[in-house]
Protein backbone atom coordinates (compact mmCIF):
# COMPACT_ATOMS: atom_id res chain seq x y z
CA UNK A 1 0.00 0.00 0.00
CA UNK A 2 1.44 3.45 -0.80
CA UNK A 3 -0.16 7.02 1.39
CA UNK A 4 0.49 9.50 -0.20
CA UNK A 5 -0.05 12.56 2.10
CA UNK A 6 -2.56 15.39 1.17
CA UNK A 7 -2.70 18.84 2.23
CA UNK A 8 -5.72 18.43 4.69
CA UNK A 9 -6.32 15.96 7.54
CA UNK A 10 -7.55 13.25 4.69
CA UNK A 11 -4.91 10.77 2.77
CA UNK A 12 -5.10 8.80 -0.21
CA UNK A 13 -4.43 5.57 0.18
CA UNK A 14 -3.19 3.04 -2.77
CA UNK A 15 -4.28 -0.41 -2.42
CA UNK A 16 -5.38 -3.66 -4.80
CA UNK A 17 -9.08 -3.72 -5.11
CA UNK A 18 -11.70 -6.49 -3.25
CA UNK A 19 -13.98 -8.34 -5.56
CA UNK A 20 -16.89 -6.79 -3.23
CA UNK A 21 -15.96 -3.42 -4.96
CA UNK A 22 -17.26 -3.99 -8.30
CA UNK A 23 -20.85 -2.63 -7.98
CA UNK A 24 -19.06 0.53 -6.39
CA UNK A 25 -16.29 0.54 -9.18
CA UNK A 26 -19.01 0.54 -12.06
CA UNK A 27 -20.98 3.38 -10.66
CA UNK A 28 -17.67 5.57 -10.83
CA UNK A 29 -16.91 4.42 -14.39
CA UNK A 30 -20.20 5.52 -15.25
CA UNK A 31 -20.10 8.60 -13.80
CA UNK A 32 -16.71 9.18 -14.92
CA UNK A 33 -17.70 8.97 -18.81
CA UNK A 34 -20.13 9.22 -20.84
CA UNK A 35 -22.69 6.57 -21.56
CA UNK A 36 -20.83 5.26 -25.20
CA UNK A 37 -17.07 4.68 -23.55
CA UNK A 38 -17.97 3.93 -20.37
CA UNK A 39 -17.70 -0.11 -19.49
CA UNK A 40 -20.78 -1.96 -18.93
CA UNK A 41 -21.04 -4.47 -15.51
CA UNK A 42 -19.97 -7.31 -17.79
CA UNK A 43 -16.97 -5.61 -19.59
CA UNK A 44 -15.23 -4.36 -16.19
CA UNK A 45 -16.07 -7.79 -14.78
CA UNK A 46 -13.97 -9.24 -17.47
CA UNK A 47 -10.74 -7.04 -17.08
CA UNK A 48 -10.99 -6.99 -13.71
CA UNK A 49 -10.92 -10.63 -13.14
CA UNK A 50 -8.54 -11.70 -16.57
CA UNK A 51 -5.41 -13.34 -15.30
CA UNK A 52 -2.86 -10.42 -16.42
CA UNK A 53 -5.17 -7.63 -14.65
CA UNK A 54 -3.78 -5.07 -11.99
CA UNK A 55 -5.98 -3.09 -10.34
CA UNK A 56 -5.31 -0.63 -7.60
CA UNK A 57 -8.18 1.60 -5.60
CA UNK A 58 -7.58 4.72 -4.45
CA UNK A 59 -9.59 5.40 -1.23
CA UNK A 60 -9.66 8.88 0.70
CA UNK A 61 -11.64 9.58 3.71
CA UNK A 62 -12.75 5.76 3.74
CA UNK A 63 -14.28 5.84 0.43
CA UNK A 64 -12.97 4.86 -3.31
CA UNK A 65 -11.86 7.82 -4.97
CA UNK A 66 -10.73 6.20 -8.29
CA UNK A 67 -9.24 3.38 -9.54
CA UNK A 68 -6.86 1.98 -12.72
CA UNK A 69 -6.63 -1.04 -14.27
CA UNK A 70 -4.46 -2.05 -16.53
CA UNK A 71 -2.65 -5.59 -17.67
CA UNK A 72 0.56 -6.97 -19.09
CA UNK A 73 -0.02 -7.56 -22.75
CA UNK A 74 2.32 -10.20 -24.81
CA UNK A 75 6.40 -9.11 -24.54
CA UNK A 76 7.14 -6.13 -22.37
CA UNK A 77 3.95 -4.33 -22.97
CA UNK A 78 0.95 -3.25 -20.83
CA UNK A 79 -2.33 -1.65 -21.57
CA UNK A 80 -3.96 0.73 -19.02
CA UNK A 81 -7.78 -0.10 -19.24
CA UNK A 82 -8.95 2.58 -17.86
CA UNK A 83 -8.40 5.37 -14.90
CA UNK A 84 -11.55 6.74 -13.23
CA UNK A 85 -11.42 9.66 -10.14
CA UNK A 86 -14.63 11.09 -9.25
CA UNK A 87 -15.26 14.34 -10.23
CA UNK A 88 -15.04 15.49 -6.32
CA UNK A 89 -11.85 14.11 -5.77
CA UNK A 90 -10.12 15.52 -9.24
CA UNK A 91 -6.85 17.50 -8.96
CA UNK A 92 -5.53 16.35 -6.02
CA UNK A 93 -3.05 13.82 -7.37
CA UNK A 94 -4.84 10.85 -6.72
CA UNK A 95 -4.99 9.78 -10.73
CA UNK A 96 -0.87 10.30 -10.92
CA UNK A 97 -0.65 7.93 -7.85
CA UNK A 98 -3.02 5.48 -9.20
CA UNK A 99 -0.90 5.78 -12.71
CA UNK A 100 2.69 5.82 -10.41
CA UNK A 101 1.12 2.39 -8.36
CA UNK A 102 0.32 0.48 -11.95
CA UNK A 103 3.78 2.08 -13.49
CA UNK A 104 5.39 0.30 -10.42
CA UNK A 105 3.47 -2.95 -10.64
CA UNK A 106 4.13 -3.35 -14.28
CA UNK A 107 8.45 -2.37 -13.75
CA UNK A 108 8.44 -5.42 -11.58
CA UNK A 109 6.71 -7.55 -14.15
CA UNK A 110 9.32 -7.11 -16.65
CA UNK A 111 7.07 -4.36 -18.65
CA UNK A 112 9.16 -1.77 -20.78
CA UNK A 113 6.20 -0.02 -22.89
CA UNK A 114 2.39 1.26 -21.22
CA UNK A 115 0.06 2.30 -24.16
CA UNK A 116 -3.66 3.76 -23.34
CA UNK A 117 -6.27 5.59 -25.41
CA UNK A 118 -7.29 8.96 -24.50
CA UNK A 119 -10.61 10.96 -26.23
CA UNK A 120 -9.82 12.99 -28.62
CA UNK A 121 -11.76 15.79 -27.12
CA UNK A 122 -10.21 15.07 -23.77
CA UNK A 123 -7.44 17.62 -23.77
CA UNK A 124 -7.44 17.78 -19.90
CA UNK A 125 -6.66 13.96 -19.95
CA UNK A 126 -4.16 14.45 -22.77
CA UNK A 127 -2.56 17.16 -20.96
CA UNK A 128 -2.70 15.08 -17.62
CA UNK A 129 -0.84 11.74 -19.54
CA UNK A 130 2.15 13.84 -21.22
CA UNK A 131 2.46 15.16 -18.10
CA UNK A 132 3.54 11.57 -17.08
CA UNK A 133 5.64 11.08 -20.06
CA UNK A 134 3.09 9.32 -22.72
CA UNK A 135 3.39 10.44 -26.25
CA UNK A 136 0.79 10.73 -29.27
CA UNK A 137 1.38 8.01 -31.88
CA UNK A 138 -1.94 7.11 -33.46
CA UNK A 139 -5.21 8.18 -34.10
CA UNK A 140 -7.73 5.83 -33.69
CA UNK A 141 -10.84 6.52 -35.76
CA UNK A 142 -14.68 5.66 -34.41
CA UNK A 143 -12.58 4.10 -30.99
CA UNK A 144 -15.82 4.65 -28.73
CA UNK A 145 -18.34 2.71 -30.44
CA UNK A 146 -17.69 4.20 -33.54
CA UNK A 147 -19.29 8.17 -31.86
CA UNK A 148 -15.64 9.27 -30.76
CA UNK A 149 -12.25 8.84 -32.32
CA UNK A 150 -9.20 8.34 -29.82
CA UNK A 151 -5.53 8.80 -29.35
CA UNK A 152 -3.21 6.17 -28.79
CA UNK A 153 -0.64 7.10 -26.14
CA UNK A 154 2.68 5.34 -25.35
CA UNK A 155 5.38 5.60 -22.80
CA UNK A 156 8.46 3.79 -22.13
CA UNK A 157 9.18 2.36 -18.50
Amino acid sequence: MIAMPRPSSDSITIRDFRPEEIPRMHEIDLICFPDYMAYSRAELVFFLKHPAAITRIAERGGEIAGFAVGGREPGARAHIITLDVVPEARRCGIGAALMAALHEAFRERGVAQVVLEVATGNEGAQRFYVELGYERKNLLRGYYKNRSDAYQMMRQL
